[in-house]
């Protein structure tokens, strides 16, 4: 958590937390504001997951205009930015060398969700050698549970 904290300062962003976000709602976007609210009531495996994405709503100028959550296409770039700053390439090579092409199996061992695995998965078979290059090497893996943000 501590690295996605990094970045969003390094990022001009502010990282608040609310217990008011409801059941499902586990992080939001404010633009204007330049703020990433994570819902407190939440994992903290969740809440790693959700500042990622959100940090995605920003890197790619996501406006909160409206609701980014039913917008498909910002959705799935959120994930494919969170998926790069939840896993380095040399650490997902070697889980799957270790592991196999399993999902499940690669993200036992990163530490992460399955799902954050498949998106990074998906990113590969687009784009194999241009790899979101989102985090700065060496950082340390995070992990988390629940892909909604």
């Amino acid at each position: 958590m501590r690295v996605l904290l990094t970045i969003a300062r390094e990022r001009g962003l502010f990282v608040e937390w609310s217990r008011d976000l409801g059941v499902w709602l586990r992080g939001y976007y404010d633009a204007p504001a330049c703020t990433i609210t994570l819902n407190s009531l939440c994992s903290i495996e969740q809440q790693r997951y959700a500042l990622a994405h959100e940090l995605g709503h920003a890197w790619y100028g996501h406006t909160s205009a409206g609701d980014l959550h039913t917008d498909t296409e910002a959705e799935r770039l959120a994930d494919e930015h969170a998926a790069g700053l939840l896993i380095q390439p040399a650490e997902f090579a070697a889980a799957e060398l270790l592991r196999g092409p399993h999902p499940g199996a690669i993200a036992e061992e990163l530490g992460v969700h399955q799902d954050v695995v498949e998106v990074y998965q998906r990113v590969l078979r687009r784009r194999p050698h241009r790899i979101l290059p989102h985090r700065a090497p060496g950082a340390i893996g995070v992990a988390r549970t629940g892909m909604t943000a």
